[in-house]
């Protein structure tokens, strides 16, 4: 009888329980919220900060989870199959890839307008001083790149084509293994392998920043699912809010912010520092001009991927309205108006 009772008691109270909290679904569905998977690239940018820090399980909760990954295009894989639901920070190039073949996805913030961090390195002892000079040489690129678009900008801007090289598609660690084997003397890659590179005999002849004054932006974004931002509003907003605060540590304190970085990635303090030197728009500049108001980033994405059609990398550019589209500011929106 005892027992009989202290069931039916237990089943009282559970079931209180549920309708307190709105019912089973709504339990299930907070739990859906907080299981978030982020595809990331170890880059020396405020998302390292944010990482770093802990921001993304503070504000998204214990169940968010950052997948490390090397390359853009290793972190459009994960948003096409589905094993991610965001994914950051992420090269122009992978982002407009994924957009134009299908992957359903949202950009909801710019990372960075990319500066030093990419760039062009050549082994000091070969004496090459130009892009020019580069006619016959083996160049590591990873292809569906910001960097392999950056390599393609600065050949055609030198008088060159894919045809005067040898472009060999490497990883950004296999790039360094290769350079450490004399594989190659010529590399077009980002940080931290472009300083390491630079570190062993190698020079950088042009950078990202170069790229820029000549007309080619490149930036790194912060995608999401579009049907998971439709079903997690919530955490799309705390994502944002992470965004925020790495941004907001690094302008308040660049230096602390930046031993955060190298305690994350386990980089020597004096490295992050050489090599966080890209622009990294907080959230209060967001919408400007420079970023992703003015159609700004849609734009730039539209001669990149004009640009990628032309070298043969995507089938079709799209058009401005159709970059615009790919572009919901709702988020940045919602938080500046915290």
């Amino acid at each position: 009888m005892k027992k009989t009772i202290l069931a039916l008691v237990l089943s009282v109270i559970t079931m209180f329980a549920f309708v307190g909290c709105g019912g089973s679904s709504d339990t299930e569905s907070t739990d859906e919220a907080t299981a978030a998977v982020i595809a990331s690239q170890d880059l020396t940018d405020c998302t390292a900060v944010t990482k770093g820090a802990g921001y993304f399980n503070e504000e998204m909760g214990d169940g968010v989870d950052v997948s490390r990954m090397a390359a853009g295009r290793d972190m459009i894989t994960a948003m096409k199959s589905g094993d991610a639901n965001f994914a950051g920070p992420l090269g122009i190039c992978p982002t407009i890839v994924g957009l134009t073949t299908g992957t359903d996805y949202k950009v909801i913030y710019v990372a960075s307008l990319i500066r030093g961090t990419e760039g062009l390195v050549v082994r000091e002892s070969t004496g090459f001083e130009t892009v020019a000079d580069l006619k016959g040489q083996k160049i590591g690129v990873t292809l569906a790149s910001s960097g392999h678009y950056g390599m393609l900008c600065a050949l055609e801007d030198a008088g060159l084509t894919t045809d005067d090289v040898e472009i060999l598609d490497m990883a950004p660690d296999a790039i360094f293994a290769a350079w450490e084997r004399g594989d190659i003397d010529v590399a077009y890659t980002w940080n931290p392998t472009l300083t390491n590179l630079a570190n062993k005999d190698g020079k950088i002849i042009l950078t990202a920043a170069d790229l820029a004054k000549a007309g080619h932006q490149t930036i790194n974004f912060h995608i999401v699912n579009t049907e998971f931002a439709e079903a997690h509003p919530d955490v799309v907003a705390a994502y944002v809010r992470a965004l925020k605060r790495g941004n907001e540590y690094y302008e308040s304190d660049k230096e602390d912010a930046q031993k955060v970085v190298s305690e994350y990635l386990e980089m020597d303090l004096d490295v992050v520092e050489q090599q966080m030197s890209d622009v990294y728009p907080g959230l209060d500049r967001q919408l400007d001009d420079d970023v992703l108001g003015n159609d700004n980033a849609a734009k730039a994405m539209l001669q990149v991927a004009e640009f990628l059609q032309k070298a043969g990398q995507i089938d079709d550019a799209k058009d401005l309205d159709f970059y615009k589209a790919a572009i919901d500011t709702t988020f940045i929106e919602q938080v500046q108006g915290e």
